[in-house]
């Protein structure tokens, strides 16, 4: 595999762009509920990390504290360019926010993950919680997982 390198950006930078057009591609045209996906409301505050390889954001995934006292936070957004599936590029990606967790005191990470990636996330640790639910936004069916992060 070539080089990727892991890193935090902030939503107003320049790559944030290739962020925008990865994650319309693969999480929303697909299905079809969205015409066009820009910023929403947690972008502002959340930990944007992306991997990137000759200058060419490959994937990306958001983490946001959610609770006041930031000891929950939630991952979103998980997303990989097509050509880079399967090279473990998703686990680096888990690894770091729960890294970041850790240093930011966060407890328990949630995230919606689509039902083809709940054996995905299994194995690096979360449960499941509740049942499955639809997304208002995407339309996809999802099932709410956590992570206890100690």
């Amino acid at each position: 595999m070539e080089d990727i390198e892991y890193r935090y950006i902030n939503f107003d930078n320049a790559l944030f762009k290739q962020v925008i057009n990865l994650r319309y591609d693969i999480l929303f045209k697909p299905y079809g509920k969205i015409q066009k996906y820009t910023y929403d409301q947690f972008d502002s505050y959340s930990y944007h990390l992306v991997g990137i390889i000759d200058n060419n954001i490959v994937s990306y995934s958001r983490f946001t504290p959610l609770s006041r006292d930031n000891t929950v936070g939630k991952i979103s957004n998980v997303v990989v360019h097509p050509d880079y599936n399967n090279m473990g590029i998703g686990i680096d990606m888990l690894k770091i926010h729960i890294k970041t967790s850790l240093e930011k005191k966060i407890k328990k990470i949630y995230l919606n993950a689509r039902i083809d990636t709940i054996e995905f996330y299994k194995k690096a640790g979360f449960f499941t919680e509740s049942s499955v639910f639809i997304s208002d936004k995407s339309g996809l069916t999802l099932q709410k997982m956590f992570l206890k992060v100690d």
